[in-house]
């Protein structure tokens, strides 16, 4: 199932995330991935799922701490030192 996704559903979930850890970044772009969404920040990339964001969408209260904590999980920091 794809679901049309709107861009600020991304930016709310990462101004939560950046209440927990300022060091997400700003966003950047995002790409689709098999389960989700790829979202590249100012200072890496996180991985949102689609479940995240439909959630977010639509009751946006009950994404709690520690779903926000399991994203966290995913960031990946940029590394300037690894060639492209």
């Amino acid at each position: 199932m794809c679901m049309q996704l709107s861009v600020y559903v991304i930016y709310e979930l990462l101004i939560r995330l950046q209440e927990l850890n300022p060091a997400v970044g700003e966003y950047l772009s995002y790409k689709k991935i098999s389960a989700g969404i790829k979202v590249q920040t100012t200072t890496g990339s996180l991985e949102f799922p689609d479940t995240m964001l439909d959630q977010q969408f639509h009751h946006p209260e009950s994404v709690a701490p520690a779903d926000l904590n399991l994203l966290l999980g995913s960031f990946k920091p940029n590394t300037s030192a690894t060639p492209r």
